[in-house]
C-alpha cells in the first residue's frame, strides 16, 4: 500500500513537471516538447509520436526523441509490430523481452529493445496514431508512463488534427490565385494572406494591420460604394461582391474583385468579415477593349451598309425606269429579276444597318402619338394576302382598351410586328395565325400594351428558344433552310423592344407552334378608353 502511494505521488509530480514545461507550447512545438520530455523524465531510449494511415498498414512518425536528442522521422509497415497490437487492443506494456514477442519486427532486435509501452490516439471511434516508448532495459515505472500518455492523448490528438487542418488550408491558399482577407470588427484589424499582399504589390508575407491601412489603398471614388455595400451586407445580409480599385506598389490603381461573408454571433451580430481579393484588372481592360472594338466594328458596318445602300437605290431606280420602256418579254423578265434581287438585298442591308446602329449606340427611338389598334390593322394588310396564298387563316382580336391614343415609336413597333408576322407566315404550313392586341393599366398607374402573335407552325425546342433572339440565328430544320433570311429579324425586334423599355417573350414546342408576346409601356394612354373598357 505504501509503495502505491509513493508511486502515485511520483506520477503526480511528473505530471506537474510536464504541465509546467508544456503549458506555453502549442502546435508542432508542443508535440516536439512532449516526446523529448517523456524521453527525459523516464530515461527512455526512444519516444515517437506516429500517425497511422486509414487502413492501419503504414505508420509515419511526426516527432521522434532518440538518445537525448531529436531523431529523424521515418515511415514503416506496422504489421507484426507492437504498434499494430496497440491499434488493435489499446494501451499496451511489455516491461521486458518485447523483441521475443514480436519476432517479425527486426528493428527491435537490431536496436536491442527490451521494454515497450504504447497508447493509441483516437478521433471519435477511429484510431489515428500511437504514442510509442522504447527501452533497451526493462521498464521500471510502467504505470506512471501509461498514466502520463493517457493524460495527454486527447491534447496530442487535437494538436495533430489542428496542424493537419492548418496545413491543408495553407496549401489550398497557396494554390489559389485569390488573396485572403479577414477583418475582425471588434478590433478593427485586418489579416491579409501572403498572396493578398503580393497582389497589392507588397512583399508576400502574412500580416495583420489596422483596417484604415487597407481603406487608404481604396480609390477615393470607390470608398463610398464599398462602405454602402458593407453596411447593406451587415444589416440585411445582401451579398458583398464588387469590383473596386486598390492602389498597388508604384502608385497605380488596379481593379480587383472584393467579396466576403460576415461571421455572426447566434444573435446575428457580425463579428468578422472573411473574404477574398482577386485581380481582375487585365480581364476588365480586355473586356473594355473588346467592347470598344465591337462598337468600332458596328460603326464600320453601319457606314458600309449605308454606302452600299446608296448605289443599290440607284440600281433599283434605273431598273424601274427601264421597266417603263419598250422591252421584249425576255428582257422584261430579266429586269423584274433585277428588281426582286435588288429589293431582297436592300432588305438585308436595312436589317444590318439597323442592328449596327443599335449596337453602336447610334439608334434612337421616338415618342409620338399613335393608336395601337390602328397600327395593328395597318401592319396586317400585306400579310393577309401571304397567309391566303398559303391557305392559312389569319385572325385578329383587338380589345376596346387599345383603341385610344398612346405615346411611343409607331415606326419601330410596326417593324417589330412585321418581323413577327413575317416569321409566323414563313414557318407555318397549315392551320392559322392569330394576332391579339390588348392594353391595360397596372396598379402603379403605368399603361402597358401587349401584342400576341401565335401560329400553328413548326415550333422550336428549348435549345433554339434560348438563342432565337441572338443575331444571325435560325432554326436548323429543313424548313428554315428553305425559307432563308439573315436571322436578324428577331434580334433587331428584341433590341428595339428593349430600347423602348419593353420586352419580347416566346413560348413554343416542336410541332406545336409558337407564341411571341411583345410588352411595351404606353405613356399617356387615354384614361376614358380604359374606363369604358372596364365598364363594359
Amino acid at each position: 500500500m505504501h509503495d502505491r502511494v509513493i508511486a502515485a505521488q511520483r506520477t503526480d509530480q511528473l505530471l506537474d513537471g510536464l504541465n509546467s514545461r508544456l503549458s506555453r507550447e502549442s502546435g508542432q512545438a508542443f508535440l516536439s516538447a512532449f516526446v523529448s520530455l517523456v524521453a527525459d523524465f523516464f530515461d527512455a531510449d526512444s519516444v515517437y509520436l506516429g500517425r497511422i494511415d486509414p487502413g492501419h498498414r503504414q505508420m509515419r512518425t511526426l516527432h521522434v526523441a532518440s538518445q537525448g536528442g531529436v531523431g529523424r522521422n521515418f515511415s514503416y509497415p506496422v504489421e507484426g509490430t507492437p504498434c499494430a497490437r496497440v491499434i488493435q487492443s489499446g494501451a499496451l506494456v511489455f516491461e521486458d523481452r518485447v523483441a521475443q514477442e514480436f519476432p517479425h519486427d527486426y528493428m527491435l532486435e537490431e536496436m536491442g529493445i527490451r521494454g515497450f509501452a504504447g497508447t493509441p490516439l483516437y478521433h471519435g471511434a477511429q484510431s489515428i496514431g500511437v504514442i510509442a516508448v522504447f527501452f533497451k532495459r526493462p521498464i521500471e515505472d510502467a504505470d506512471s508512463l501509461l498514466k502520463v500518455m493517457h493524460h495527454y492523448r486527447r491534447r496530442l490528438t487535437a494538436e495533430i488534427l489542428a496542424i493537419e487542418t492548418g496545413e491543408r488550408a495553407s496549401l489550398a491558399i497557396r494554390g489559389m490565385s485569390d488573396g485572403i482577407v479577414d477583418w475582425c470588427l471588434e478590433t478593427d484589424q485586418v489579416y491579409t494572406s501572403a498572396r493578398c499582399r503580393e497582389l497589392l504589390g507588397d512583399k508576400p508575407r502574412e500580416s495583420t494591420t489596422p483596417a484604415d491601412t487597407l481603406r487608404a489603398l481604396l480609390h477615393r471614388e470607390d470608398r463610398p460604394r464599398v462602405e454602402s455595400a458593407l453596411q447593406a451586407h451587415f444589416r440585411a445580409g445582401r451579398p458583398f461582391d464588387m469590383s473596386v480599385r486598390f492602389k498597388v506598389a508604384g502608385g497605380a490603381h488596379r481593379w480587383f474583385r472584393l467579396r466576403g461573408e460576415a461571421v455572426r454571433t447566434p444573435d446575428g451580430e457580425p463579428t468578422r468579415l472573411v473574404g477574398a481579393l482577386t485581380d481582375v484588372h487585365d480581364l476588365l481592360e480586355a473586356r473594355q477593349q473588346a467592347t470598344e472594338s465591337s462598337r468600332a466594328k458596328s460603326k464600320f458596318l453601319a457606314t458600309m451598309s449605308h454606302e452600299i445602300r446608296t448605289p443599290m437605290n440607284g440600281v433599283l431606280g434605273m431598273s424601274s425606269l427601264l421597266m417603263n420602256t419598250d422591252l421584249q418579254e425576255s428582257q422584261r423578265e430579266m429586269v423584274e429579276l433585277i428588281q426582286k434581287s435588288g429589293h431582297a438585298l436592300l432588305d438585308i442591308l436595312n436589317d444590318i444597318l439597323d442592328l449596327a446602329n443599335i449596337e453602336s449606340g447610334r439608334f434612337e427611338v421616338e415618342a409620338t402619338s399613335y393608336c395601337p389598334a390602328d397600327l395593328v390593322r395597318s401592319v396586317l394588310g400585306p400579310y393577309r394576302m401571304k397567309a391566303l396564298e398559303k391557305g392559312l387563316a389569319l385572325h385578329v382580336e383587338i380589345d376596346p382598351c387599345a383603341e385610344g391614343e398612346a405615346s411611343g415609336d409607331p415606326a419601330r413597333i410596326r417593324q417589330i410586328l412585321s418581323n413577327l408576322l413575317s416569321n409566323a407566315v414563313k414557318f407555318t404550313e397549315r392551320g392559322e395565325i392569330r394576332v391579339r392586341c390588348r392594353a391595360s393599366q397596372h396598379e402603379d398607374g403605368r399603361h402597358v400594351v401587349k401584342f400576341d402573335i401565335s401560329d400553328t407552325g413548326i415550333g422550336m425546342d428549348q435549345a433554339l428558344i434560348g438563342r432565337v433572339f441572338m443575331p444571325f440565328t435560325q432554326g436548323e430544320s429543313a424548313m428554315s433552310r428553305k425559307s432563308g433570311g439573315t436571322g436578324l429579324g428577331l434580334a433587331i425586334s428584341k433590341k428595339l423592344a428593349e430600347l423602348m423599355d419593353g420586352d419580347i417573350e416566346v413560348e413554343s414546342a416542336p410541332g406545336a407552334g409558337s407564341v411571341f408576346s411583345v410588352r411595351l409601356p404606353m405613356a399617356d394612354l387615354q384614361p376614358s378608353v380604359l374606363a369604358a373598357s372596364a365598364g363594359a
